[in-house]
């Protein structure tokens, strides 16, 4: 062994972390030498409310900077346990503050990990699910969801082992826009009643739902005693409030105990929550009307884009959240390298569908997804390049 070689040396577990081709697209586009129209990205046009600016320059000037405990402000939690009353209005000891609802997930994943154990996706995936799976140790197996003639429950038994700890479902979702009907929730949520699995909800697009209102999966577990309960609800200020950077998120645990694991992991790896950020918070619950006007806004960009693009690109229309789902297979081989091209060539940013995809699925290569969050007039430009680079 050579002087200072570690018998260890490859084995970290960070190297089993797969890399994402969004966060190369990312840097592309940051580096590029001249303006680009970004719909590779979700950053919202309608900024964060000023009620919420102005709360956490009051809380500065107030001196609310010390710590705080780990699970978060006190006033905060008990605002958030009631705009949750719809999921049965869980108690305050069981709402955690997080630093966004990226750390709420992989805390979960961390409180629930076993040895060997597994984590139900979606084969259509946001990536940082499968890398935050990765770093618990676990192993991700991917369920064909919305495969046409084929249940929840077959979806799930089709990769499922033994093994199975937890399933993540993102409604609406992030990349497709789908939104889980009630009845395909329940037969998720029955299913992982049976087999004594967790279930992490990512509602981080709640108040993006177009037609009805959002089915929430943790008022299901009300059915149920408490210690039978299943249901982790994740949720963020980044989507409605438009907080991206603020990193402010919050996430209930289904009982007692599951919240008791969930604090230990809180405790060990974060001290707190940003005090300031949790006071913009606060105040940003009490914005009336903005939720409102920032869902009319991307509904109305949705439907503008979608016209445009027409069912052939758009073989289905969004029915929540930021973003459109386009199928380019007729027009183009590798939308990876063609993603890279429409950035060098029309100075529009788009992100390709093997960020979204496991390795080698066959539509990987054909799908590319594109922001309805940004400035309207930007994006439909944005759109209109594209179409024209395609020929259409």
């Amino acid at each position: 062994m050579l002087i200072g070689e570690s018998p260890w040396s490859g084995a970290e577990r960070s190297r089993s972390i797969p890399l994402s081709c969004l966060h190369e697209i990312h840097r592309l586009v940051g580096a590029h030498p001249r303006p680009v129209i970004a719909l590779h990205v979700g950053e919202p046009h309608i900024r964060m409310p000023q009620e919420a600016v102005e709360g956490y320059c009051r809380a500065l000037r107030d001196g609310h900077t010390a710590y705080l405990d780990a699970r978060g402000l006190g006033a905060l939690h008990d605002a958030l346990a009631e705009r949750l009353a719809g999921n049965g209005r869980p108690p305050a000891d069981r709402v955690f503050v997080t630093p966004g609802s990226c750390q709420a997930i992989s805390a979960i994943l961390q409180s629930s990990a076993v040895d060997g154990g597994q984590v139900v996706l979606s084969e259509l995936h946001w990536p940082m699910h499968f890398q935050q799976v990765a770093m618990t140790g676990m192993t991700a197996c991917f369920a064909p969801f919305g495969d046409d003639g084929r249940s929840i429950a077959d979806a799930l038994e089709s990769c499922a082992s033994d093994r199975v700890v937890a399933v993540l479902v993102n409604s609406p979702s992030n990349p497709s826009g789908r939104v889980w009907s009630a009845e395909e929730l329940r037969e998720l949520h029955d299913w992982a009643v049976r087999r004594r699995v967790v279930v992490i909800s990512d509602e981080a697009y709640e108040d993006f739902v177009y037609d009805g209102e959002p089915s929430r999966m943790a008022n299901l577990d009300l059915e149920l005693p408490p210690e039978d309960r299943v249901v982790f609800s994740v949720h963020t200020f980044s989507k409605g409030y438009s907080m991206t950077g603020c990193r402010l998120g919050y996430a209930t645990a289904p009982n007692d105990d599951r919240a008791a694991l969930l604090a230990r992991i809180q405790e060990a790896t974060l001290v707190a929550p940003s005090t300031p950020v949790q006071y913009a918070g606060l105040a940003a619950l009490g914005a009336t009307g903005h939720l409102a006007a920032h869902r009319e806004y991307v509904r109305q960009t949705r439907d503008s884009v979608v016209n445009l693009l027409g069912n052939k690109l758009v073989p289905v229309a969004p029915a929540g959240g930021w973003y459109a789902l386009l199928d380019l297979g007729a027009f183009v081989d590798d939308t990876y390298e063609f993603s890279k091209r429409t950035l060098a060539d029309i100075d529009v940013g788009i992100a390709p569908g093997r960020g979204f995809l496991p390795a080698g699925h066959p539509m990987a290569d054909r799908l590319a997804r594109i922001s309805l969050c940004a400035e309207r007039d930007s994006t439909i430009e944005g759109v209109r390049r594209l179409t024209a680079y395609l020929g259409i």
